[in-house]
């Protein structure tokens, strides 16, 4: 399981003016990642931006984004959380597992080009052209839809509540 964070990140270091140690703080929103005990075990290296594939999935990570102001600020330095067990991290525990089988040789990396011809043996050929185009074809009406929902409401209070219920009805 993951969700975004806000990480407080220490600085120690030394003030050549004063000649004394000193120590500042960062806050940023990063990706967490968790073990099936709800310890997180890992965040991303660099902060997290919203992002999307269209306007729709922009407002989305923006609104996941804003409920990490909800949950108790990490501390890099505390990460793996006391409590975090690998073992009990789906996602870790696989990654070790592809590590090892990959170092033992028991596993090669499989080129993308035979992922491509596995997955058309299995699923058919796709048609590259046509997907692109839908895929434009949707994110156009997601900006439309944005346009007219989104566009114009000007006290920032309403523009969030907006945004909000809509993230709550996607959800």
């Amino acid at each position: 399981m993951w969700n975004y964070r806000v990480v407080r990140k220490k600085y120690v270091y030394h003030d050549s003016l004063s000649k004394k140690e000193r120590t500042d703080y960062t806050y940023s929103i990063h990706e967490a990642y968790y073990d099936k005990n709800g310890f997180v075990g890992a965040i991303t290296k660099d902060p997290i931006e919203p992002f999307g594939e269209n306007i729709e999935e922009l407002r989305h990570s923006w609104a996941m984004m804003a409920e990490a102001f909800g949950k108790p600020i990490l501390d890099s330095e505390e990460i793996p959380e006391p409590g975090y067990e690998r073992i009990e991290d789906p996602i870790g525990s696989e990654l070790d597992r592809r590590v090892k089988d990959f170092e033992s040789g028991e596993t090669k990396g499989i080129p993308w080009e035979q992922v491509k011809k596995d997955l058309e043996a299995k699923w058919g050929s796709s048609d590259e052209d046509a997907c692109r185009k839908q895929i434009d074809d949707e994110r156009l009406e997601k900006e439309q839809s944005h346009s007219e929902a989104f566009i114009g409401i000007s006290v920032l209070e309403d523009l969030i509540t907006k945004i909000c219920t809509d993230y709550i009805n996607h959800i």
